[in-house]
């Protein structure tokens, strides 16, 4: 349980980080911050008018250093650390604005996601499906293939929903909020204490993304909560597994970063027919925003709908048959939704 000290530790984290992050923003017409200015307006995913920090990634890292400087004992935390310096490091490339082709940026991020699941004990062992968990549980590298390829789509979902003001702030709040709960219910001290953390961490950086935004997550910032928000809830399906917490909750609490990533990849390729390598504005937040013209409602919309689904598997967490039933309704809407969006939109 957190004690007095720790809640002091936590809110000079808060202090220090706001004070760096506001010194960053009174500083964007610095020279030396030029490089860490996102004015690329034509881009397919840029929906922002005026130039704006890409320091996102920065605070969150130097968030984490400072939680890893001020709680050394948390083992869980001290694994985040380690595993979070080869993610900042390779995506803040690109944020500083040097190219790297899409299809070398995944294998990479395949390659550093292989090695942190095999070091840091990140692997799924059910998805609730008997010949998948056999394998899950028989064949190691099976095991380590399946979880690299489900955590590279959750950063790349992360990725894919970034760029409008709050929409992964919001969303990922209330998916950390939820598992917090659920670490709270179990007695998982540790792993809710990194929730608590966390959830501080991405309050703070929605206080100047949203509903204006002084900075930008930047590939960096999305890569690494996609790769928190993957951690954390392994770490959950591994601690509650014997609580019978059922993996379709877990599955329902991603849908929309996970399934994101999915159909958009087969929609590119099937029906598309081009690389679904590279960016396009077809995304399910981008055709809300064609709709709505504005990035308040945009996020608030979408973040409230899943909030829905996502309350009501929290309230069956236990029901394996009910969770499901969930999950595909969540993607049912989804795809009509989609549709209804994309044809308004041609």
């Amino acid at each position: 349980m957190l004690n007095i000290n720790t809640y002091l530790l936590i809110f000079i984290i808060i202090f220090s980080s706001i004070v760096f992050l506001v010194l960053l923003v009174n500083n964007q017409k610095k020279k030396f911050l030029n490089i860490l200015i996102d004015n690329e307006f034509s881009k397919a995913q840029s929906y922002h008018k005026k130039p704006t920090l890409k320091v996102g990634g920065i605070f969150i890292f130097f968030y984490i250093i400072l939680a890893y400087f001020f709680f050394k004992n948390s083992l869980l935390l001290r694994n985040v650390f380690y595993i979070s310096i080869p993610f900042f490091f390779f995506s803040i490339l690109e944020d500083i604005k040097i190219k790297i082709n899409p299809l070398t940026r995944l294998v990479i991020l395949f390659i550093i996601i292989f090695f942190c699941v095999n070091l840091f004990n990140l692997q799924i062992y059910s998805v609730q499906f008997y010949n998948v968990d056999k394998l899950l549980n028989s064949n190691q590298i099976f095991s380590f293939l399946f979880s690299t390829l489900c955590i590279l789509f959750i950063i790349n979902g992360s990725n894919f929903i970034d760029g409008f003001n709050g929409l992964l702030g919001l969303h990922s709040s209330i998916i950390i909020f939820i598992l917090s709960i659920i670490n709270y219910y179990y007695g998982n001290y540790d792993i809710f204490f990194l929730c608590i953390l966390f959830l501080i961490c991405l309050i703070i950086f929605l206080f100047f993304n949203f509903p204006n935004s002084r900075i930008f997550l930047g590939n960096s910032g999305s890569y690494l909560i996609g790769l928190i928000l993957a951690i954390l809830v392994i770490l959950t399906s591994q601690k509650t597994q014997y609580h019978k917490v059922y993996p379709f909750f877990f599955a329902c609490l991603l849908n929309y970063i996970f399934f994101e990533t999915f159909f958009s990849f087969f929609r590119k390729i099937f029906y598309e027919k081009k690389n679904p390598l590279y960016p396009d504005k077809k995304h399910l937040h981008m055709l809300v925003f064609a709709s709505l013209k504005t990035h308040v409602k945009t996020t608030l919309i979408i973040n409230f709908f899943y909030l829905i689904t996502l309350i009501i598997a929290l309230f069956f967490f236990k029901n394996p048959g009910l969770l499901k039933i969930i999950f595909i309704l969540q993607i049912f809407f989804y795809i009509m939704f989609y549709l209804a969006l994309i044809k308004k939109k041609n």
